[in-house]
């Protein structure tokens, strides 16, 4: 596009004549200025944070042997009758015969008051008031 005058357009000066003519307009491109605004627009944005507490308990079971130990001693009699009582001898172990025993009968028989088996089974040990001479 031409940016001017035509030679058609403006004013004329003709010799005795004082008269104006305007012309049609020449349209250019507009001049742009820019103008701006700035508008503050919020945007909510919701991030959530969840925080889970968990508490972990463990039992330990701790197991024990405590250890305690009986020992028993059985005691067993054996009843031996060697033959039957029979009475004294006269004469013998009365009070001033001076024998073995004090009353009738005592230690008068071969073997009584002598039983070495008595109360015992293999690897075991008299008991008091066991063995030989009770």
């Amino acid at each position: 596009m031409h940016h001017g005058h035509h030679n058609s357009c403006g004013p004329i000066s003709v010799p005795g004549c004082n008269q104006t003519q305007v012309c049609p307009p020449v349209c250019h491109e507009p001049i742009q200025f820019v103008k701006e605004n700035c508008y503050t627009v919020i945007v909510p944005h919701v991030h959530p944070v969840h925080t889970l507490e968990v508490n972990n308990h463990v039992f330990q079971h701790e197991h024990s042997f405590p250890h305690s130990q009986q020992t028993m001693n059985p005691v067993f009699n054996q009843e031996i009758q060697h033959g039957a009582p029979m009475p004294p001898a006269p004469g013998c172990c009365g009070p001033m015969s001076g024998g073995q025993g004090q009353f009738p009968g005592q230690g008068q028989f071969p073997g009584q008051g002598q039983f070495f088996g008595q109360g015992q089974f293999p690897g075991q040990r008299p008991f008091p008031g066991q063995g030989p001479g009770f």
